[in-house]
């Protein structure tokens, strides 16, 4: 499955350090290949009607709904303060 971002998701993986990005990728790369893969844990958010999370670590989260035959990245932040999904 293909997968989509907006440039303010781009720019935010820019700042992050060079592993987090790296880990951050990795993620985009699994939920691509297999959205339900065990390591990624995806669940939707409780109260956000179409919007999913994903686990790139323990600490941090991968936001994300689907679209038109892709999936729209939406957010990527430590789990504690992921506000807007």
């Amino acid at each position: 499955m293909r997968w989509e971002a907006d440039e303010r998701f781009k720019k935010r993986l820019e700042r992050k350090p060079r592993a987090l990005q790296a880990a951050i990728l990795e993620t985009i790369s699994r939920l691509a290949e297999n959205p339900r893969h065990p390591g990624l844990q995806t669940h939707p958010i409780r109260g956000r009607r179409g919007i999913f999370e994903a686990y790139v670590d323990r600490a941090n989260r991968l936001t994300f709904e689907y679209g038109d035959n892709c999936i729209v990245l939406r957010n990527h932040c430590n789990h504690d303060i992921l506000r807007r999904p």
